[in-house]
């Protein structure tokens, strides 16, 4: 177990490290934001296309070597648990600030996290006001081009984890290139 696992387990049981290489960023789930269905294209810091191009996201992303594939799996009363979902992101949300954090602490990394940031209850993107929490604002996987239910099935992780429950996904890029002399 290396020291970024024990870390990641302070704050999330189920994880797996994953090739960084094996991990496909595709311009289709980048063309999903642009659908706006969950609300936030062109309206919050952390979502296309305030996050850039997927190129700049994709040169970026390349940089480290390792990625840890990071899930947690939140019970709803039923399929209709609105509130519940609600609090799973909420819960999910600041596991991760803090995971960011504290892994900041000793390490390069870079966390990305599952769908838009909901740090503040109306973010300042739209108003062109800068982040006002630019150290915890975290970029989505999706932002990042990446297709998480293909990511989970392709490592032989669960994404549907049965009826009446939300599974939340999220991943941690560490371990930079070392640039050539």
């Amino acid at each position: 177990m290396t020291e970024i696992t024990t870390i990641i387990e302070e704050f999330f049981p189920r994880y797996k490290e994953i090739p960084v290489d094996s991990i496909e960023i595709k311009e289709e789930v980048r063309r999903l934001c642009e659908q706006n269905t969950c609300g936030n294209y062109n309206k919050n810091w952390t979502c296309p296309p305030a996050v850039g191009s997927l190129a700049e996201s994709t040169r970026t992303f390349r940089q480290y070597t390792k990625f840890i594939l990071i899930y947690h799996i939140y019970a709803l009363k039923n399929s209709f648990d609105w509130r519940g979902m609600q609090e799973g992101g909420s819960d999910f949300g600041r596991r991760l600030v803090a995971l960011k954090r504290r892994l900041e602490e000793t390490e390069d990394v870079l966390v990305l996290g599952a769908g838009g940031c909901r740090l503040c209850a109306e973010c300042t993107y739209a108003a062109g006001e800068p982040c006002r929490n630019p150290r915890d604002a975290i970029v989505s996987c999706e932002a990042y081009g990446i297709d998480v239910m293909s990511l989970m099935k392709k490592n032989g992780l669960p994404y549907n984890n049965g009826p009446n429950t939300m599974t939340l996904v999220a991943g941690v890029l560490y371990g930079r290139r070392r640039e050539a002399p």
